[in-house]
């Protein structure tokens, strides 16, 4: 929630801001999945599958979530490409929030000091991700109220991942109930960052900002993995 502060910058800047959180939170997605997300669910069935089954999954897990990203995007009735980038990322980082909780809650219940750490890291780069969710649903929608709500609900995955693998899943979650959705994940994320949201930042032609975002972004991504 704490990229919600940025809804509080002179609207003159609008263009600036947009370009900057569309950089920014593209190069956190891309590399969160290519970094983060791929590496950690391949190594979940690493010596559990023969690898060329394991390769071959994975790219259809991955394509599910291209395709998944797409059934959206028609799906949500508005042409506002900005407004629809929001709801998107809103969606897509709801999604990833959730195993985010997940490995938090078991982390933390296992080791505590590995739990804090590992919480403390993924709070600093979830904080773009509120940047990124927030400012286009604002300018698409003129309603600061809406744009806080739907970051409070995206952000709420990780909370609610937290709370039921404690209540219900401590006992019940595996290698593989991880590996598809961490895959199916990082599908909908490089898609996204990709496809829509570095498009639509590199035609607001506001470039040094939106530059200054994907570098910011990669630097909060490398420092924190």
């Amino acid at each position: 929630m704490l990229g919600t502060l940025f809804l509080f910058i002179n609207k003159r800047y609008e263009r600036k801001l947009l370009a900057f959180s569309f950089g920014i939170s593209s190069s956190v997605m891309f590399l969160i999945s290519i970094l983060e997300l791929i590496p950690e669910s391949i190594l979940l069935l690493y010596k559990k599958i023969n690898i060329l089954n394991l390769i071959f999954l994975s790219f259809i897990l991955l394509y599910i979530g291209y395709l998944l990203v797409n059934i959206i995007d028609k799906k949500i009735n508005r042409e506002d490409k900005i407004y629809k980038i929001g709801i998107l990322s809103a969606i897509t980082l709801l999604l990833h929030n959730i195993p985010e909780g997940i490995l938090c809650a078991i982390s933390s219940y296992s080791n505590l000091s590995l739990g804090i750490k590992l919480s403390f890291i993924i709070m600093i780069h979830n904080i773009t991700e509120g940047i990124a969710i927030c400012l286009p649903i604002y300018y698409a929608s003129h309603s600061k109220v809406k744009a806080m709500l739907f970051t409070f609900v995206s952000s709420f995955g990780e909370v609610g991942g937290a709370l039921l693998t404690m209540i219900f899943l401590k006992n019940y979650i595996n290698s593989m109930m991880l590996f598809i959705v961490l895959l199916v994940t990082a599908g909908i994320m490089i898609t996204l960052s990709i496809s829509k949201i570095f498009k639509e930042g590199f035609s607001l032609k506001e470039n040094k900002y939106f530059y200054i975002g994907l570098l910011l972004g990669f630097i909060i991504v490398i420092i924190t993995l």
